[in-house]
């Protein structure tokens, strides 16, 4: 049984590994909730991302679920990012023999992503309402 501390000490350092994923490092992140819609409708899933304007760039991101967003972010300006997908009805990807996979489309528009327009400043503090109405047009 010569595998048994090799496998505890393993177990330590994932667990160690973890936790330490899990903390914000000493930063100063505050707490940031609000809405996020897409032509009046609620984004049912997706993601969103702030990104610091100033200074190293940071980046910060939390799902979009319900339409609802909460993520803990450093203060100041920032860029904002968000990215959603739904399944096309009726579409599907075939490719593979006996297999039928149903198709998606990431249908928020590049403005909003990889092109962002959007910006955002985040109190000291944090924000209890920072919502993003989105439009097709």
């Amino acid at each position: 049984m010569r595998t048994q501390p090799v496998t505890i000490v393993l177990l330590l350092l994932a667990t160690l590994f973890f936790v330490g994923c899990g903390s914000s490092g000493g930063l100063d992140v505050q707490p940031v909730r609000g809405k996020v819609t897409f032509d009046g409708e609620p984004i049912s899933e997706g993601r969103i991302l702030f990104r610091a304007v100033d200074g190293d760039k940071r980046a910060f991101s939390a799902e979009i679920v319900g339409g609802q967003y909460q993520v803990e972010t450093l203060p100041g300006k920032m860029t904002v990012e968000i990215t959603a997908s739904r399944l096309i009805p009726g579409k599907f990807d075939e490719s593979n023999p006996g297999e039928k996979v149903p198709v998606g489309e990431m249908y928020i528009p590049a403005r909003y992503n990889s092109q962002t327009e959007l910006t955002a400043e985040v109190p000291s503090g944090g924000a209890e309402q920072l919502d993003f109405a989105l439009t097709s047009q």
